[in-house]
Parts: C-alpha cells; structure tokens; sequence
C-alpha cells in the first residue's frame, strides 16, 4: 500500500499522531466534502436538492454499500439506526423472551452491549457473564454458560478494551449447534477485518459508523438474517416501515417484509452518504489488505512495548486475536501519560490503569516511534 498517498485523504495527519480509532475515527476528506456539498445544497435549495428521488439514491446505494461490506445476501438484511446500542435494543426489546431465559454476555464487553440484555431482566431473563481468561474471551467457558435455557449469545467482535478478537466462525458454530441465536458487536472490528455473514452465519450484527469506518457519529446500521426476521417483533412502529409509505392517507399498509420495518422514519442524507463515502473508500483499497497493514503496525508496536519491558494487556500469542487495539499499563500515572503524549500531538484514549493504542491503516511506524519514544 502507498501509505503516504493515503494519507492525503486523512487531513488529521498534518496535525497528530491520531492513534484513537478505537474511540472515535476521523472523517476522510472526501467523505468531509461529500456530507459538506450536500449541506450547501440543502442550505440553497431547500427539499429540491433531494428532489426525483435523489434521497432513495442515496439510502440504496448506502445500502448496497453495507451489505457488501458484509456479504449479506440481500441489501434487505439491512436496517439503518443511530448507532450500535439502537440495532442491538431493536434485538432486545424483539425476541420474544420467556421468564427463566437467559443471555450469554462477557465482562470486558463495552456497555452498549450489555446494558440492552440487562433491561430484560425486569422479563425474567437472566445475564450470564462469562468472565475473560487471560483477557481473553475462552471458547470453552462460554460453552460452560450456555444450558437449555440461553436464547442468545452476545459478544464483540472485537473487545474494546484488551483488543482481544473473538473468532466469530467458532461462535457462531458454537451458537448454532447449541440452538442458540448469536449477536454481534461489531463496532471495533468492522472496516479492518472482512466480515462475511453468508459464510460465518451470525444472526444479528450491530456497528455505528464513527470509530474504525471512519463516518458521521451518530449513525450505524443492523444486520438481521432474513430467517429472523420472524422471531423479531416490531416493538418500534413507523410511516417508513411499510410498504404503501407515500401513500400519508393509508393507515392499514402491510409492513415490509425485511430489515427496513425497522427503520421508523426518516434518515439523514447526509450521514447516509458520508457513511457510503467512507466504506467506499476502504473497500476500494481491499479490506484484506487493510487488516494486513493495520496488523503489522499492531505488531511493530507490540515489539516496541515489550522491548521497553512495559506490561501488555492485549492477548497478542497468536495473530488470529490481535485487532487495531493494543492496550498497555505506562511506567507512571496513566492520566498523565495520556495528557503527555496529547501534548505531543500523539492521540490516543487513557481506559482504567492503561494506555489504548488504536492506529488504522494510514498510520505509520514513524508515529508509533513517536509513542514509543515517550512511554
């Protein structure tokens, strides 16, 4: 890869060693100008800038755009949201829960994904949480907590704070042979790693747009395999969601019958479109080639970190689980090693007693000498 060609379209690099994709990712400037020019035409011709059908364009294209991303059979399996939380409370709130169920969650998962399966406890639905070994999400002790009453399975992709990458073909083997649905957090995963939901069949895959696909915050999308479309209730209910939409006199249409029932009302334009720019932009260069490039600057920084002799928290033996994120416990005080490397223009996110390192393909080890140089 022609990593100082690409950096042309990340105007952050003329500024920082942006090391925080984990937390949020910066817009690439030709997403930037393509949510910008369409502002300025909204602001110039009112709903005429969308005018024939140019916001269904829009959504279907950004539609096509995601379910290739995934390699989901349909652009259908797809339904729009606000973020990661939003799909995965689409799932919650839909799956028809019996009191005595249970989910399998895990300790080190971020909050958006656990706080969903929580709220079901006031249904009798019990939260089991594996607890990592190792900082690792072990195979074998989430099969210890699936019994005949676990409904769902419901883990990262990519665990946000260790970096640690669940394998999703063992999990979802795993789910399946057990007769138990798998949902997915993808939101540290997807837009480094290929992700083919044809042939690693997860049930349910939820991701926002903002960290390591590099959209509009506020934005995100949900995958629903169509054969769960059926267990999944509508618990949300809008004009958008059924067929006969433009028809504002008719209150009895059908609703779809896929992923879209579930987009209440209108979408912004502007995020569908930014979104689309940004995975265009990453599948143009090839996903594949982007986890190879991501994961040889992760090792470099690895290497780096354990010749300074300093405590590693992400699981890195095997390559098949490392991701983007290396986290790491600094020398001193981890508030005032973040503060100092910002100082220097190195940014990265401070979590708990560690430093969390997250570069993407457009970095370079220049920058993670810079880091290094300063721990």
């Amino acid at each position: 890869m022609d990593v100082q060609s690409i950096r042309k379209e990340f105007p952050v690099t003329e500024r920082y060693a942006y090391l925080n994709h984990a937390s949020t990712g910066p817009l690439p400037r030709s997403t930037a100008e393509a949510m910008a020019g369409l502002i300025e035409k909204r602001s110039m011709l009112g709903n005429q800038a969308l005018a024939g059908g140019e916001d269904e364009r829009i959504k279907s294209e950004a539609r096509e755009a995601f379910a290739s991303l995934i390699n989901a059979r349909s652009a259908t399996e797809i339904a729009f949201t606000r973020n990661t939380s939003h799909g995965l409370n689409i799932v919650a709130a839909g799956l028809p829960w019996r009191e005595g169920d249970n989910v399998v969650c895990a300790e080190s998962e971020f909050p958006a994904n656990v706080y969903p399966w929580m709220n079901l406890k006031r249904k009798g639905v019990e939260v089991r949480m594996v607890k990592p070994v190792e900082n690792r999400i072990s195979i074998d002790s989430v099969t210890e907590a699936i019994d005949g009453r676990t409904r769902l399975l419901a883990l990262s992709f990519v665990e946000f704070a260790t970096g640690y990458r669940n394998n999703l073909a063992a999990l979802a083997e795993l789910a399946h042979e057990k007769g138990v649905l798998l949902s997915i957090d993808a939101i540290q995963g997807l837009g480094v790693f290929p992700v083919d939901v044809q042939n690693t069949p997860v049930d349910f895959l939820s991701a926002g747009t903002a960290k390591w696909l590099m959209g509009p915050i506020g934005f995100g999308f949900l995958y629903i395999r169509q054969e769960r479309l059926a267990e999944l209730d509508r618990v949300i209910s809008g004009w958008r969601g059924v067929v006969d939409w433009a028809d504002f006199f008719r209150y009895d249409s059908p609703f779809r019958d896929d992923a879209t029932r579930y987009e209440e009302g209108s979408l912004p334009p502007v995020f569908l479109l930014g979104a689309k720019k940004s995975v265009d932009l990453l599948t143009g260069y090839g996903i594949e080639n982007v986890a190879r490039r991501v994961l040889d600057l992760t090792g470099y920084l690895l290497e780096g970190l354990e010749a300074k002799g300093l405590e590693v928290i992400t699981p890195h033996s095997r390559e098949s689980e490392r991701s983007g994120i290396v986290s790491f416990v600094p020398k001193g005080d981890p508030v005032q090693a973040s503060e100092t490397l910002a100082e220097a223009g190195i940014i990265v996110s401070q979590r708990g007693r560690f430093i969390r390192v997250s570069p993407h393909f457009y970095n370079t080890e220049e920058e993670i000498d810079q880091l290094l140089a300063l721990v």
